[in-house]
This record gives C-alpha cells, structure tokens and sequence, in this order.
C-alpha cells in the first residue's frame, strides 16, 4: 500500500510538470483580457495524464516482471481502453484550448 501512495504521488508530481507549461501560457497571454483563470480546465489537464498513468503502470510492472500481457486479457483490454479515452480526451481539450494558451482574444 505504500508503494502506491508514492507511485501516486509521483504521478501527480509528474502531471503538474506535464500541465504547468501550458498554465503559464494562460497565465501571461491571458492577463490583459480581464477573465477568470480557468482552473476546471487546468484540473482535467492534470487529472488525465493520472488516470493515463495508474492505467498504465501495471501493464508496465506486468512486462518488467516476464509476464504475459494476455495472461489476463479482460484486465488488459480495459486498461488499454483507458489509456485511448484518457489520451484522446488530454489531446482533444489541448488542441481546442491552445488559441487561448497562446493568447487569441475570442479563443472560444
């Protein structure tokens, strides 16, 4: 149980950096147009590179270990699906929110 308290830690430490540039992007371009910061969209930034990687951890812990990937394939196909939405949906937002990262004045 410790292990995972420090794998999520790690994780979350790792998706802020992943989240951060384009925090600061908003931040500087944005602070002339008088608008709130947009923390939900800053939340699902960080909160899906975590999903993507608790998702993706014991695929990797099953490879180190010798393992079978299809020793369980239920397991396995659920993971790789969450890996697919989690990455399709951090892709999607990221490319319809970079015109207002880069400072677009009607970015919606």
């Amino acid at each position: 149980m410790k292990n995972f308290f420090i794998t999520l830690k790690l994780t979350a430490l790792i998706s802020f950096i992943i989240m951060l540039p384009f925090m600061i992007m908003e931040f500087i371009n944005r602070r002339t147009f008088h608008e709130g910061f947009p923390i939900p969209l800053f939340v699902i930034l960080w909160l899906l590179p975590v999903i993507f990687s608790i998702s993706f951890m014991p695929i990797v812990r099953n490879v180190r270990a010798g393992n079978s990937l299809l020793a369980s394939p239920v397991s396995f196909l659920f993971r790789v699906v969450i890996l697919v939405i989690s990455a399709w949906m951090w892709t999607g937002i990221l490319i319809d929110q970079l015109p207002c990262f880069l400072g677009v004045l009607k970015c919606d």
